[in-house]
């Protein structure tokens, strides 16, 4: 089921979805709506921007949706109304935090604007406000949204950033994507696990995976796992492939901030 409707997308070309916070309520006002084209309220509805994703083509008119310090041009803005009177740190959400259906919401409304717009799934084309100036250096003078989730606030910048995409791109495939065949393995603390291929993305049952490496799951919702890796709290996003979750074999990587490689001639990707 898709979330925008059509008469939101205008035919034009894009470069990047930048993803925000309001840093007000939970609904969007007037001027929310003057700086985003698309708001996501507290109970996951869509609320239109004023201006259309078109004017943002070019900002050499002046009007424009106004969301990203010089970097509007070709950049579609997304936010989700919330974290008014948030503080980075020590972190405080505020009285409004970011909720779960809204974060959830936010990536599958990014993945049908990536679908649109043939905008590919990468940190200089689909990031968080937090993340724009290290990823494209451009100044944000301390922005620091939605790179913190209230429910997770263990987790770094650099994770939750990771996690947005592999949620954009789980979206992206759809609820049960086709599982491909693979004679790859995981090897990871010395055990070997079988890879399934979901749309060339090479992933991992995470449930025989947590067993085998002595793990815990704390939960699985919302196209999310919450993984207890001896001590290391993961948060990943997960794909259902015949009634089991998998995740990303990058995914995992990239939470335990371990090295992956490939290695064509045992077919074996091996983290850590």
């Amino acid at each position: 089921m898709t979330l925008i409707p059509k008469d939101w997308l205008p035919a034009c070309s894009m470069k990047r979805v930048i993803c925000h916070w309001t840093a007000g309520g939970y609904k969007a006002t007037s001027l929310d709506r003057a700086h985003y084209h698309i708001l996501i309220e507290d109970d996951g509805k869509l609320v239109r921007g004023t201006h259309s994703i078109a004017d943002n083509v070019s900002t050499a008119d002046g009007v424009y949706a106004a969301h990203t310090a010089k970097c509007n041009t070709g950049s579609i803005g997304v936010s989700v109304c919330c974290m008014a009177g948030a503080q980075a740190s020590p972190f405080q959400p505020g009285p409004f935090p970011m909720t779960q259906k809204q974060w959830e919401t936010m990536a599958k409304v990014v993945a049908e604007l990536c679908l649109f717009y043939q905008i590919p799934v990468t940190p200089q084309t689909v990031l968080g406000h937090g993340e724009v100036e290290t990823a494209l250096g451009i100044p944000q003078h301390g922005k620091w949204d939605p790179m913190v989730l209230p429910w997770a606030p263990e987790m770094s910048r650099t994770q939750v950033g990771n996690l947005l995409r592999a949620l954009v791109q789980r979206a992206m495939l759809g609820d049960e994507p086709p599982e491909q065949p693979s004679s790859a393995t995981l090897s990871i603390e010395g055990k070997t696990f079988p890879v399934v291929m979901l749309n060339e993305t090479a992933t991992v049952a995470i449930r025989p995976l947590a067993e085998g490496l002595g793990w815990s799951i704390i939960s699985a919702t919302g196209g999310q796992v919450k993984v207890n890796a001896n001590g290391k709290m993961l948060t990943l996003a997960s794909t259902l492939v015949g009634g089991k979750g998998h995740v990303a074999c990058r995914d995992l990587a990239n939470a335990l901030e371990l090295p992956i490689e490939w290695d064509a001639a045992t077919r074996t990707i091996t983290v850590g």
